[in-house]
């Protein structure tokens, strides 16, 4: 196992804060839905998508494949297929699901170094290179964009769910 890179604070950081908010909801609190049929559990559901597609790119391997949506490539297109293939889980099974995910995710990138994490997206994904600019950024921003920075934008969506419910 390498040293341990500098980017698993930042996102236990931000991990707790999701947690926080969505410990404080409770099972039921999870079925909080917005006008547009996205449920809390949904949320979860999502981000941990992402973090098997970060898993799937930091192996190599197909990463619309490995969230259940092989062959599509438009991001609303993945949310919608993830979201379809999953939209009857229960609260339960969907944060279990959630925090499964991430243990495999950090269990993952606990393997790399920073100097692993400064390589192109690129390097990880031989089979499916992007073009300039992307492949050649740093794959530590796709960390970045779908840990962290993921969270704190859900986290936002969340608040304003809960906000909403309150104002009724």
């Amino acid at each position: 196992m390498s040293a341990e890179n500098g980017v698993l604070h930042q996102i236990d950081s931000e991990w707790e804060k999701l947690n926080a908010v969505i410990d404080s909801l409770g099972p039921r609190g999870l079925m909080l839905a917005a006008d547009d049929g996205w449920a809390v559990k949904d949320h979860l559901i999502h981000i941990a998508a992402w973090e098997i597609s970060l898993i799937a790119l930091l192996q190599g391997a197909d990463r619309a494949g490995a969230m259940g949506a092989p062959g599509l490539s438009d991001t609303d297109a993945i949310n919608a297929a993830v979201w379809s293939a999953h939209k009857d889980e229960s609260p339960e099974e969907a944060l279990a699901h959630f925090r499964e995910t991430h243990a495999r995710l950090i269990t993952v990138l606990s393997h790399l170094s920073d100097e692993e994490l400064q390589l192109p997206y690129n390097h990880y994904q031989p089979n499916d290179p992007k073009p300039s600019p992307g492949g050649d950024q740093p794959v530590i921003d796709w960390v970045a964009g779908n840990t962290y920075g993921h969270y704190a934008e859900h986290i936002g969506w969340i608040n304003h769910l809960i906000e909403a419910r309150a104002a009724r």
